[in-house]
């Protein structure tokens, strides 16, 4: 294991965060990722809830290219970084130069709805079946989970859970492609599997759901010919939504050969899921500090003066520019209000991602980056002294950034149940001064009791399921010192 990848680990073992388990939950990755997601699962939220978060966070990566040509959809994946740098941008212009192609491209995801089909038998649960919908239209497409699976299955044996994509954001650089997915969970699941499950099952769905649509797009890539200003060379400089494909319907009669590559393709996908991995992820792309999918072979050295590393930070913040997000126009815009399901979670990651990679950079924070001031913005510091620093950044930046957004976070999950609590009890409150002949003080003191949970919820250490019992609580307090 490399330096860097020694620096990233102890990094993520040393996060130790309170009241984050809503959204961290365990990550799920292929059989083929990569060592460095595999230490990630080490990690574990100091605090648990009983509850889960009825939005996931998920982020699916192109993977690196293998030399050696081993492994299976190795083409396919060939393609996909061609296309990628073609109609969404290589980044190596210092910015994000494509936003309206990244927009369209997002809009293949946005608002999609994602069925993981599942057959039952003696308590063996086995995932069989990804089914995808777009509200917008009446196709759909019917993905089997393995090429050589029996499609003829017994749909009366199947259970299934259905997300749908409500936030989405690309980030497209020279280094990776990478999509981070808020899958909100259409309907609160009682089974016991499905509730121990449900991380697989977001990343199936994920999986699955980015695969089709980058197949999607470098088939019809296949089937084009190059446009004048392809063979002109000037594409390359151009932001053209239309590049990207946002017309093809759901295909339903897709080829066992299209299949086949399209399962190879979610197989290849490298992912992680929960805030806690991903804010830590973002922060270390922002710091210079994490490695890159697509020069795998190339030495990550901190190198905080340098004006080409620090490009990314322009870069991200482009990116928070075009997330999208579902009903964002219809209840945000024009009602100057949020709607349920647009939180800006995406926003949260990405904002602190970019204070995490500013915080790296900056000498008051860390003092000890001065030491590589003197090898300039091009020069390339020894690897001793760079890991060092490095480590250095790590404890006073990046952590204290994605303690900070987790927390953001978790604010944004509890709101509503906070509100409603304190609706709940001061109607009761209301009640009983109205019922009573000496309620001056029952206002007040519902405040006080309102108190503790309301930093309980804040925190996520108390379970949704249990505000009603506090609630209860609450009134059986206010009512037995009244009278």
């Amino acid at each position: 294991m490399t330096n860097s990848m020694n620096l990233l680990v102890s990094f993520l073992l040393t996060v130790s965060l309170k009241g984050v388990a809503s959204f961290s939950c365990t990550e799920t990755t292929s059989a083929r990722s990569t060592s460095t997601s595999k230490k990630r699962d080490a990690l574990r939220p100091s605090n648990t809830t009983v509850d889960r978060a009825l939005h996931t966070l998920n982020l699916f990566s192109l993977p690196p290219k293998d030399d050696n040509y081993k492994l299976p959809g190795e083409a396919l994946v060939r393609e996909c970084w061609r296309w990628k740098d073609s109609k969404l941008g290589d980044g190596r212009d210092y910015f994000v130069p494509k936003p309206k192609a990244l927009k369209a491209y997002q809009s293949l995801f946005l608002g999609m709805v994602i069925d993981v089909v599942y057959i039952e038998n003696n308590d063996d649960y086995s995932p069989v079946e990804v089914i995808l919908s777009m509200p917008s239209s009446d196709s759909t497409v019917r993905l089997p989970i393995y090429s050589k699976f029996n499609t003829l299955f017994d749909h009366s044996e199947t259970c299934s859970c259905t997300f749908e994509v409500v936030e989405c954001v690309a980030l497209s650089n020279c280094a990776r492609f990478e999509t981070i997915f808020i899958l909100e969970e259409q309907q609160q699941q009682t089974n016991i599997y499905q509730r121990q499950n449900i991380t697989q099952f977001t990343d199936i769905a994920g999986r699955y759901l980015t695969a089709y649509r980058l197949h999607q797009q470098v088939s019809s890539q296949r089937t084009k010919t190059s446009s004048l200003l392809e063979r002109a060379g000037l594409t390359s400089w151009l932001d053209l939504p239309e590049a990207v494909d946002t017309q093809s319907n759901l295909d339903s009669n897709l080829s066992d050969k299209q299949c086949s590559e399209i399962i190879n393709l979610a197989q290849r996908l490298l992912s992680m899921d929960g805030a806690l991995k991903i804010s830590s992820h973002l922060s270390l792309i922002s710091g210079g500090l994490a490695p890159r999918p697509n020069r795998p072979d190339r030495e990550v050295i901190f190198r905080p003066y340098s004006s080409r590393d620090a490009h990314i930070l322009l870069q991200l913040k482009r990116t928070v520019e075009v997330i999208s997000v579902a009903d964002g126009e219809e209840d945000g815009l024009e009602s100057g209000k949020r709607s349920i399901k647009s939180r800006g979670r995406i926003k949260t990651l990405l904002d602190g991602a970019l204070s995490a990679g500013k915080a790296a950079r900056n000498e008051d924070i860390v003092p000890e980056i001065k030491q590589l001031k003197e090898y300039g913005s091009d020069g390339t510091p020894p690897r001793a002294v760079a890991d060092v620093v490095a480590q250095a950044a790590i404890e006073k930046a990046i952590q204290p950034s994605v303690e900070s957004c987790l927390a953001r976070l978790t604010a944004m999950k509890t709101a509503d149940d906070i509100t409603q609590l304190r609706q709940r009890v001061n109607e009761i409150a209301s009640s009983i001064i109205q019922d009573s002949k000496d309620g001056s003080n029952i206002a007040k003191m519902a405040n006080e009791l309102l108190h503790q949970p309301t930093i309980l919820l804040r925190e996520g250490k108390l379970p949704r399921s249990e505000i009603e019992s506090v609630v209860k609580s609450i009134e059986n307090e206010l009512r037995s010192r009244l009278s």
